[in-house]
């Protein structure tokens, strides 16, 4: 196992980056992550059960006051979390957790969580003690129930905590708000809205009157399962009918649950509701707005609100500025990005992990320093970035650049060591690991994470899912696409990356069933899912159905991006329909995007291929007047229509213009102007050529070969013996096409026997024929059913053919029998035969 094998490595000399990690850790201020309640606790089950940060405090004081002055609290203690887990009687623990609880109302969440470590295999025996508590008075039964409940909560056991929740009620005794907000939100993560509605008619019926942190755990809860209608509706009775006046958060958890599911309008419809109903909005409201603008590529509007934040009093985190930073990385506008970025750091904000992960994509995909400026500036930071913020650059930074048996040294080292871990890090290995197609490595760092009780979030599981995808697993990618709807999960990017893979696979039907499931589930697709889905119509040229889409998303407000347009224009121009193809161009500069240099490519190439020379000329100057260079692209595309068109000169003045305008030409180009010459029988001019690419040391591929070996079988002998001297010492690999090049030319100069004989001998090595073999196969047939007696002159030409053809096989064979001393033995990770299911329900 990759990771295994990576753990077990133990390197000679110090990883500098486990030294800075080291750095990292003297300077950074580590009493935010220390629970000293954790001491009491089983090592298992220290990383998966602790006390809340805001409860500590006042649990460790109690603790110390009673260990100084109570005897019977050192006995309950060591009781309850002492020895082995059978070193005493499970009834005896729970009354000593019991004794600890009502000795101070600050240790009751201390004793729930030690019973927490004892379930689930002590759970009957829980709930047969706290309903038999009957020796005591009414309330020593309520505080073994209330224990009994919160110890369910704390081990999120929803089951058990509802059974418990219904013998409270039988007893007469009033829940806590504080307990059966704990259930709502245990519950709505399960998945059990109708548990959870239950919950809260019976809050409503029979007490304690919910507050406003229920209505903001049921809100919340709502929101995660889609169910916006009613979250809407349960806002709007909040204060008339239960008087509970919504709060800031109210209301931000409506408007993020509209952003995710697509109703960005009237996100911010609610946003108006809250400014003139008097709830002030505070830098999490702007913070979610600010996010779905980018995400809609509406960046002239983000950045609007982003500097609004200043004009109504409130300081951007930096959250706000990653938000910002990702929508400009996510448009290609890096320059934007940077310089947003130094503006975070001239307000004296310091940049994360996600910070750093967001430039390091950016810079990654479109080519820019911003990311290296960043890990210098961490460096030079240091003393402000927290240990486990600071693993997590670093692992991000070995992941970035393809190191990723050090970064999972480096994730693991930390975990050994006690170092905080972050689902960040694992999230940035995962990511790694699925790109390059480990899905095993990928799937047990899934499995680690759920040990080390991290819960996996929404970015998890797209990684995951991207990793199968990429591979065509895509049956299994749908299983974990299922799993996060069961969970409840933010969809609308996982659904956008099966869709987008489901088209490149070629599977429409797929494709438009997910497009119908993410309605069906109340999803409302966003600008990325919009593009994915006209990009996956015009791919598999299904434009009209492409242009309503298209449509639709304008429709909606969602502003196309240059991709979007250049995907249905280039659809169009592939139909044959170059009218639209020019008024989507012309629309896209109405509508304030510039058409790039992708854009007059598309347009370019399907006037040459309709033979529209003229226009062509038209096109490429009003390209540069738009300040737009020509590339490669463009020139080869120009010269090939000349040279199709059989205009050697036309094609000769645009490789000149190409010099000129200091473009260099690559192999494509050579490869074009070498099949014109070959094809006009310029065998000289086409050698020249094969010089000149050795010269600029551009290496000949294989299109170059074929189309020099076909010019070759039809020229002069004595040229031809020439060059294929020079092709053999240029170390010359042939393929498929090559056989079928010398193929075509035995039949084509009456010598089918000869092409038969070969096809024979060629198919009893079990060298792979395509269509074009196969015709060619079929065409010496027919020539030697018409002729038996075939043309038997120009012996020399025939011998020379037999030479090319002895040549190429003599090294396609020697090929084929390297390469099977070599198999590569890749058994990869199957999912679904490991139970795909078990594996996602670990967490």
């Amino acid at each position: 196992m990759r990771l295994l094998a990576a753990a077990a490595r133990q390197p000679n000399t110090p990883h500098p980056l486990l030294a800075a990690l080291r750095r990292l850790l003297s300077t950074a201020t580590s009493s935010s992550y220390y629970d000293p309640t954790a001491q009491f606790l089983h090592p298992d089950h220290r990383r998966v059960l602790s006390l809340p940060a805001s409860l500590r405090h006042d649990a460790l004081l109690a603790l110390a006051r009673l260990l100084k002055t109570s005897p019977q609290c050192h006995l309950a203690l060591h009781a309850v979390s002492g020895g082995s887990p059978y070193s005493s009687p499970l009834a005896a623990r729970f009354a000593a957790a019991s004794r600890l609880s009502a000795s101070a109302s600050a240790l009751r969440p201390f004793a729930a969580i030690l019973l927490a470590a004892l379930l689930p295999a002590a759970s009957a025996d829980l709930l047969s003690w706290s309903s038999s508590s009957s020796s005591g008075c009414a309330r020593a039964r309520y505080a073994a129930l209330r224990l009994a409940l919160h110890a369910f909560l704390a081990a999120g056991m929803a089951a058990e905590a509802l059974h418990v929740l219904a013998r409270v009620r039988r007893s007469g005794n009033t829940p806590s708000l504080s307990a059966l907000a704990a259930l709502l939100r245990l519950l709505f993560r399960g998945g059990e809205v109708r548990a959870a509605w239950n919950v809260f008619e019976e809050m409503a019926a029979r007490g304690p009157r919910p507050s406003l942190a229920i209505f903001n755990a049921m809100l919340l809860g709502f929101c995660h399962r889609g169910m916006l209608r009613l979250a809407s509706g349960l806002l709007g009775v909040m204060e008339n009918k239960f008087g509970v006046v919504p709060d800031a958060c109210s209301y931000n958890i409506l408007i993020k649950g509209h952003c995710v599911f697509g109703w960005s309008g009237d996100a911010f419809k609610l946003f108006e509701e809250m400014c003139t109903s008097g709830r002030d909005p505070t830098v999490v409201t702007y913070n979610i707005l600010v996010d779905v603008l980018c995400h809609e590529g509406r960046m002239v509007e983000a950045r609007k609100l982003f500097d609004e934040m200043a004009l109504v009093g409130i300081k951007a985190n930096t959250i706000t500025f990653n938000v910002l930073i990702d929508g400009y990385a996510k448009t290609g506008r890096m320059d934007e990005a940077s310089t947003t970025y130094k503006e975070m750091k001239v307000r004296g904000l310091v940049p994360d992990s996600c910070t750093f992960n967001i430039l390091a994509a950016g810079a990654y995909k479109f080519g820019h320093n911003a990311a290296q400026l960043l890990v210098h500036d961490c460096g030079m930071s240091g003393s402000h970035i927290s240990a486990a913020e600071g693993l997590d650059v670093l692992v991000c930074r070995l992941c970035w650049d393809a190191r990723l048996d050090d970064a999972w040294e480096l994730l693991h080292g930390a975990i050994e060591q006690g170092v905080p871990v972050s689902v960040a890090g694992f999230n940035a290995l995962i990511a790694a690991y699925s790109k390059e197609g480990l899905h095993e490595a990928a799937f047990q760092l899934y499995r680690i994470m759920n040990k080390l009780g991290l819960a996996p979030s929404t970015h998890t599981f797209n990684y995951l899912i991207m990793g199968l995808c990429h591979q065509g697993r895509l049956d299994e990618a749908q299983l974990v696409l299922e799993h996060m709807v069961s969970k409840g999960y933010c969809l609308s990017t996982s659904f956008t990356i099966y869709l987008d893979a489901s088209f490149r696979e070629g599977d429409a039907v797929r494709a438009l069933k997910c497009w119908d499931d993410m309605e069906k589930i109340g999803l409302q697709p966003d600008f990325i899912a919009f593009s994915a889905y006209v990009n996956g119509l015009c791919r598999l040229d299904y434009v009209n159905e492409a242009y309503q889409a298209f449509f639709e998303m304008t429709t909606r407000g969602l502003v196309p991006n240059n991709i979007t347009y250049n995907s249905i224009i280039s659809a169009f121009c592939r139909a044959g329909n170059m009218a639209e193809a020019l008024k989507l161009q012309k629309q896209m500069r109405q509508s304030g995007l510039v058409p790039d240099v992708y854009t007059s490519n598309i347009l370019i190439d399907s006037l040459c291929r309709e033979g529209n020379l003229n226009m062509v000329d038209s096109l490429l100057l009003d390209m540069c007047s738009n300040g737009l260079i020509p590339d490669t692209v463009t020139y080869n595309t120009i010269i090939n229509a000349y040279c199709r068109a059989k205009d050697m000169n036309g094609a000769m003045n645009f490789m000149n213009k190409m010099f000129a305008a200091g473009c260099e030409p690559d192999i494509f180009t050579y490869n074009i102007w070498m099949h014109s010459l070959c094809s006009n029988h310029m065998l000289n001019q086409a050698g020249k050529v094969l010089d000149e690419l050795a010269a600029r040391g551009c290496a000949p591929n294989s299109v170059t070969y074929n189309t020099l070996m076909d010019g070759i079988c039809s020229d002069v002998l004595d040229r031809a013996m020439i060059l294929t001297g020079r092709l053999i010492k240029m170390a010359f690999q042939p393929n498929t096409i090559t056989l079928n090049v010398f193929l075509s030319h035995f039949c084509k100069q009456g010598f089918g026997k000869r092409a038969l004989m070969w096809a024979e001998k060629l198919r009893e090595d079990s060298f792979v024929f395509d269509d074009a073999t196969r015709n060619i196969i079929d065409w010496a047939q027919r020539e030697m059913e018409n002729d038996p007696q075939a043309s038997k002159e120009d012996i020399d030409r025939c011998l020379f053919l037999e030479f090319l053809m002895f040549m190429t096989y003599e090294t396609m064979h020697n090929s084929r029998s390297s390469k099977a001393t070599h198999v590569p033995t890749d058994k990869g990770f199957d999912p679904a035969g490991s139970n795909m299911m078990t594996i996602l329900d670990t967490g």
